[in-house]
């Protein structure tokens, strides 16, 4: 029932979709989370990229995908595992809030590196992004439920989105079809519909992805770590304008 200026009338309405996804690895360790019910497997792919448990599609030995009363699982097995353990350093039984961690939390294996600034691109390339996403976000549009993920190349030429309810999963599958097409990110520019938080940019340090870019904000921490690794950091692109936090390979 839709009520507006005073009159109800009865309308059909179009709907996001959630599911329960459980990612099991080596039968010990595994992880809950809630998920747009497409493109599983790019997340998957996307997730083990972004959270250091595998750097190329190789790294993988086996995915199995398959649902039971409506809960998606996937199943994993991954080279050198028991080296891949030790990345862990938190209980890894759920993804935590989507509010982000507040801080730079390694885990023990990585190894951060600074970005080099091996392109250079202005204020007004990144503008023309709004251009590259125009007439894209129609699941948005029906529903008003989804987050995007963009990723663009140094000339702002759309490569590759995907979109999901929650704003780490868009970030992750996008990330994860272009690891299966074996494109690097070393030169890529991530723009998102949500807030940047500091596990979104350590996602992107993981991933080397130099410049991050949001039509919305970003928080404190996000700023911290990208100004500690020289990452491009942007926020508030929108129409003629944008804020940026971290200069990285951008300048005006």
């Amino acid at each position: 029932m839709r009520f507006r200026n005073g009159t109800t009338e009865t309308v059909e309405d179009t709907l996001a979709e959630e599911r329960m996804l459980r990612v099991e690895i080596h039968d010990t360790l595994s992880f809950d989370t809630i998920i747009s019910p497409g493109d599983i497997r790019y997340y998957v792919l996307g997730h083990m990229l972004t959270e250091g448990f595998i750097l190329k599609v190789d790294d993988l030995e086996e995915y199995r995908e398959w649902e039971k009363d409506d809960v998606l699982y996937v199943t994993l097995r991954i080279k050198n595992f028991e080296i891949k353990k030790s990345l862990m350093k938190r209980n890894y039984n759920i993804i935590w809030t989507e509010c982000g961690s507040g801080a730079e939390i390694k885990r023990s294996g990585d190894r951060f590196k600074i970005f080099k600034n091996e392109f250079i691109i202005t204020g007004e390339d990144l503008l023309r992004i709004n251009s590259g996403i125009k007439g894209r976000t129609e699941q948005f549009n029906q529903t008003g439920a989804f987050h995007y993920a963009f990723l663009f190349d140094m000339d702002i030429n759309l490569i590759e989105l995907a979109y999901d309810i929650g704003r780490h999963n868009a970030v992750d599958k996008v990330v994860g079809k272009l690891l299966v097409q074996g494109i690097d990110l070393n030169d890529k520019i991530l723009f998102v519909t949500g807030r940047i938080t500091s596990d979104i940019c350590l996602k992107c340090l993981r991933a080397r992805i130099p410049v991050v870019v949001s039509r919305s904000a970003v928080l404190d921490s996000s700023v911290r770590i990208a100004r500690k690794y020289n990452m491009g950091l942007v926020g508030f692109l929108r129409g003629k304008r944008l804020n940026i936090y971290s200069n990285g390979n951008i300048k005006i």
